[in-house]
């Protein structure tokens, strides 16, 4: 279909056709009505980008606090993603009813204060899900989350009539199994809001952006754009008179979603040196870049 070469996948939850009738139950799709924007992630297998939703109005991670654990920086991975997206990203942390603990409810704290909206819920109680539908209504909102954290558990809860399959997590490795494997458009009948649900992830690869387009993705960072030493050239890892790197020195800028914003853009340089040598991409194989590592 025009305009869709080099993606994995010709559409995706959420986008509008143009369908010629061929029968009462039947049609065939003509053209892709262009997108307002569209979510997705790098497919490693395919080695092509991977839409997963389109036209949607908002970004919903949701995380949990234990079993499997709070990983923080898979959301700040999900931040960028829906900062390049061009919605804002809502925080599900399910499985409240288990407790959170200190470090974690610091972490929380510091997204609300990036102006990401952070709902604490829990599926199996129910407690914050009233909230979560407020934040739905009148949007097409994708439901993301790494597998295990409920996910599905709690799209039944806000939606009883989507009926999605839901899972365990593996008690050996402390993370889920994955129950959805398609992308699902979901529709309330009426309160006003839609859903796609995604696969769950264990990884989460990263292409498609420049290096140094990423810092324009950290909420924390935009003020200080322009203001290093070496101006818009500076890559805010290494150079001297870095603004962004004193600020995170005074504490201004939480130094893990630093370290979050130095692991990705090396994951982003390594995929550029690769395309410059027209080799195609590849997983990256260092261990720090892995969803199963527990430091995500």
């Amino acid at each position: 279909m025009r305009g869709l070469e080099g993606w994995y996948n010709a559409l995706a939850a959420g986008d509008a056709v143009k369908i010629q009738p061929i029968s009462s139950s039947e049609g065939l799709i003509e053209a892709l009505v262009p997108r307002k924007n569209v979510f997705g992630r790098f497919n490693e297998k395919g080695s092509a980008d991977q839409a997963f939703a389109a036209n949607v109005d908002a970004v919903v991670c949701v995380a949990s606090v234990n079993s499997p654990p709070f990983r923080p920086r898979f959301i700040d991975r999900i931040s960028v993603l829906a900062e390049q997206c061009g919605v804002p990203l809502i925080i599900a942390c399910n499985k409240v009813d288990l407790g959170i603990g200190e470090d974690d409810a610091e972490r929380l704290g510091i997204f609300e204060g990036l102006g990401f909206r952070v709902i604490r819920c829990s599926a199996k109680s129910q407690s914050g899900t009233a909230e979560l539908k407020d934040a739905l209504r009148g949007k097409v909102s994708v439901f993301i989350g790494q597998s295990g954290v409920g996910k599905s558990s709690l799209i039944n809860t806000i939606l009883p009539d989507a009926a999605q399959r839901t899972g365990e997590v593996s008690e050996k490795y402390n993370r889920g199994k994955h129950t959805t494997t398609l992308a699902v458009l979901l529709d309330s009948k009426d309160e006003n809001f839609t859903l796609i649900d995604t696969p769950g992830f264990r990884n989460l690869a990263m292409r498609n952006i420049e290096p140094d387009q990423l810092s324009s993705y950290f909420p924390e960072m935009l003020s200080l754009l322009g203001r290093c030493d070496f101006g818009a050239s500076c890559s805010h890892t290494h150079e001297e008179g870095c603004a962004v790197m004193a600020a995170v020195e005074r504490g201004d800028i939480f130094h893990d979603r630093y370290e979050s914003y130095l692991r990705i853009r090396a994951e982003l340089e390594d995929n550029s040196r690769r395309r410059k040598k027209n080799d195609a991409p590849r997983p990256v194989r260092n261990d720090k870049f892995r969803y199963e590592e527990e430091e995500w």
